[in-house]
């Protein structure tokens, strides 16, 4: 029996293996495409290739994308800043102070908030913010991203909670601290990583989310993604080509850096790698 896994193991694995290399080839090589067509001399990203640097001058002069590109890393990194504050508030009280009940419905309405397609919960919002006042505008993209965003840092900052040892605090309580000043000197600088990793990731899902931006964005505000969306509905522009080669650079940095957090967070007391 034990033989005969073996020899079905060792058939599949030349079908897995090919299949492996199907899926990173149908992720990469369009990415490898445009960074290569980023530094191509034609505006048709046409052949033959001839290197030029002309494209990301244009990009930083006479681009019409710089302003919706500033316009979206604000953006973001507000909803990334408001994610981290709330994310772990909330975590803090999921982990520590919510009853069994309230801890499963609140992990319920978060799961929703993953589960359900943005396209769902972009119109669904677009219905809620027209019920309450406030419409399609900057600040409705703002709760829009940040109610989309949240529960990535609540689910990363509570598992990492969850796994320090409880000892800690209780010694730091023993010792005369207060609730407050216990977890900003001894639980804050232990999750500190799972936060700055939460952030990190809020802030790039926010950065991309074409469809919250779409339903909620006010009439002549263009966030980044939705002036990508007007310029390819128009025809092609080479400095899309320069713009999404720093673009990848960018996400290539920060998931290096959520990287370095995670081996970083693996050798904290009790603790588990993100």
């Amino acid at each position: 029996m034990r033989r005969s896994r073996l020899r079905d193991a060792e058939a599949l694995s030349p079908f897995m293996i090919g299949m492996l290399a199907l899926s990173l080839a149908i992720l990469f090589v369009p990415l490898g495409i445009i960074i290569l067509l980023s530094f191509n001399t034609s505006p048709y990203g046409t052949f033959p290739f001839q290197g030029t640097l002309k494209w990301y001058g244009a990009l930083f002069t006479d681009s019409g994308l710089l302003g919706p590109t500033w316009l979206s890393v604000e953006l973001s990194f507000l909803v990334a800043v408001s994610a981290a504050v709330f994310g772990t508030m909330a975590a803090v009280w999921l982990d520590r102070r919510a009853s069994k009940i309230a801890g499963t419905l609140f992990r319920a309405a978060l799961l929703s908030a993953i589960t359900v397609p943005w396209l769902i919960l972009g119109l669904a919002m677009l219905l809620v913010m027209n019920a309450i006042g406030i419409g399609r505008s900057l600040f409705a993209i703002y709760l829009g991203l940040l109610a989309t965003v949240l529960p990535y840092v609540v689910f990363i900052v509570a598992a990492r909670l969850n796994a320090l040892d409880r000892d800690l605090d209780f010694a730091a309580r023993s010792l005369g601290a207060s609730p407050i000043i216990s977890f900003l000197r001894v639980s804050a600088p232990l999750i500190l990583p799972s936060i700055i990793s939460g952030t990190l990731i809020a802030f790039m899902v926010s950065f991309n989310n074409f469809l919250i931006q779409y339903f909620l964005a006010p009439f002549g505000v263009q966030t980044l993604p939705l002036k990508i969306y007007t310029l390819i509905r128009v025809g092609y522009l080479p400095d899309l080509n320069a713009l999404a080669t720093l673009i990848v650079g960018i996400t290539c940095l920060f998931i290096a850096i959520l990287h370095r957090l995670g081996l970083r967070n693996a050798g904290l007391p009790g603790g588990a790698a993100l």
